[in-house]
């Protein structure tokens, strides 16, 4: 059987169509199929333990989608496979993958993830968290009367250029500590891409345990407005004055006043202190 977990959300709402186009294609290979609406599992591991162990599990959505999924699913042994089928507007955790596979096969990439904490709470990510203007403009999207996609999100990266105004703050890197007066954001990455096929970090592996810290500091708006389109080729990191990467596995970041913050697309509102932790 394959059981294809859907977010009525996912795809702008707009994903009936593209679920029957899956099912049909599923039941030409002679698979048995059934819709779940993942809104609707209270219980995730009662879920799994309820399905047959040779069941398949399919995934339908996108990185928000994969997010809210696997801080639920975290820790608990299921024997079914996991796959998932992208669905999203976004699509960053399917592109870090580099594959040309329809139906991906996740699981093992879902057993060890990084996490970050915030206001007592804490959270599993899989692409990656910013504080600053990364979450401002994830808001923005997020509360947006457009469609999602990768234009929407260039429309309100320049509104979060014109509104949001740069911190002082401090961050540090496996016990190292820095300080800014001038941070427009800080982003822990766990693979190279975020926003839609933002390259980010270049150099960032899933499968390694370390994060990439991109920290983007004291340029002006109108140099910040010249390096943002070189960040979707990953060239940003040629502006070495303004562009700082950094490799650990524990960070943690303190800014002087409350900002948004932003886990995988989900927005959070009135964060200034975050920890961020690898998947040692």
């Amino acid at each position: 059987m394959d059981i294809i977990l859907f977010n009525p959300l996912s795809r702008n709402g707009n994903n009936r169509q593209f679920i029957d186009k899956i099912t049909k294609q599923l039941k030409k290979l002679g698979h048995d199929v059934e819709h779940v609406n993942i809104l609707n599992v209270d219980d995730v591991e009662t879920f799994v333990k309820s399905r047959h162990k040779d069941d398949r599990i399919i995934l339908v959505g996108g990185d928000g989608t994969l997010n809210h999924i696997a801080n639920r699913i975290y820790g608990i042994a299921y024997p079914q496979d996991l796959f998932m089928y992208q669905a999203g507007t976004g699509n960053d955790f399917i592109r870090s993958l580099k594959t040309k596979e329809k139906v991906v096969f996740i699981k093992p990439y879902l057993k060890q993830l990084p996490y970050v904490t915030f206001n007592e709470q804490s959270r599993y990510f899989l692409n990656g968290v910013g504080l600053g203007l990364d979450g401002l403009v994830i808001h923005f999207v997020s509360h947006s009367k457009y469609k999602k996609n990768k234009f929407n999100y260039f429309r309100h990266a320049l509104e979060g250029f014109r509104k949001f105004k740069p911190v002082s703050g401090t961050f540090t890197v496996d016990g190292k500590k820095y300080q800014e007066k001038k941070i427009w954001f800080i982003s822990a990455m766990n693979a190279p891409f975020q926003g839609g096929g933002m390259k980010m970090a270049p150099l960032a592996k899933r499968e390694e345990n370390n994060l990439h810290l991109l920290v983007i500091t004291k340029l002006s708006k109108f140099m910040l407005f010249l390096i943002f389109p070189t960040i979707y080729f990953g060239k940003h990191t040629m502006f070495k004055k303004y562009v700082h990467i950094y490799e650990g596995n524990e960070f943690e970041v303190h800014f002087d006043r409350e900002t948004y913050l932003q886990i995988d697309g989900e927005s959070k509102a009135d964060i200034k202190d975050i920890k961020i932790y690898s998947a040692k």
